[in-house]
C-alpha cells in the first residue's frame, strides 16, 4: 500500500492506495505510479483529483505486507489483508489531516457499509502488532514528507 504526497507551497494533498492481485514478474508499484499521472481518466486517480497537478512535488510513501504467492488461497488471504491495511492506513491518515488545514486526504475511507460479524472478525485478525508498527511507520513517513 502507499500514500501519494502531492505538495505545493500552500497545500498538500494525500492519496491512499494499494496494489492488488498482480501477477509474478510485474512491478505493481511502478505501474500504479505511472497510471496515477496518465492522461487516461480511468487510470489517473491522482491526476484527476489534484488541482494544478503539474505544479506539485510528489513523494510516494509505501509499505509491503506480503510476498506474491502462486497459491490461490494464500493470494486471497493476501488480498484481504492488504484491503484491510489500506482501510486502516486511510483511517490513520484521516486522523493526521483532521486538524491541519494545509492537508487534504483526497480519498477518505467512509466505512458506511454493513459488515457482518464473521467479516469483522476476519478483518480484525489482520490488525496485528506487526501490522500496527508498519502502519505507524508509514504515517510517520508521510508526516515527514508533508513537512
Amino acid at each position: 500500500m502507499y500514500v501519494v504526497v502531492a505538495k505545493s507551497d500552500e497545500h498538500t494533498d494525500l492519496y491512499v492506495g494499494k496494489v492488488g492481485d498482480n501477477r509474478e514478474g510485474c512491478n505493481p508499484l511502478i505501474s500504479r505510479c505511472g497510471n496515477h499521472f496518465s492522461y487516461n481518466e480511468i487510470h489517473s486517480q491522482v491526476r484527476n483529483k489534484v488541482i494544478s497537478h503539474e505544479a506539485r512535488d510528489y513523494t510516494y510513501v509505501f509499505e509491503h505486507f506480503d510476498d506474491y504467492s502462486e497459491n490461490p488461497d494464500e493470494r486471497r488471504t493476501s488480498i484481504d489483508r492488504i484491503n484491510e491495511m489500506e482501510r486502516w492506513l486511510n483511517q490513520e491518515i484521516q486522523t493526521l489531516t483532521a486538524n491541519n488545514a494545509n492537508l487534504t486526504l483526497l480519498n477518505p475511507y467512509k466505512g458506511t457499509s454493513y459488515i457482518n460479524k464473521p467479516e469483522r472478525a476476519k478483518r480484525a485478525s489482520f490488525r496485528s502488532k506487526a501490522a500496527e508498527d508498519k502502519i505507524k511507520a508509514t504515517v510517520s513517513a508521510v508526516r515527514v514528507a508533508c513537512a
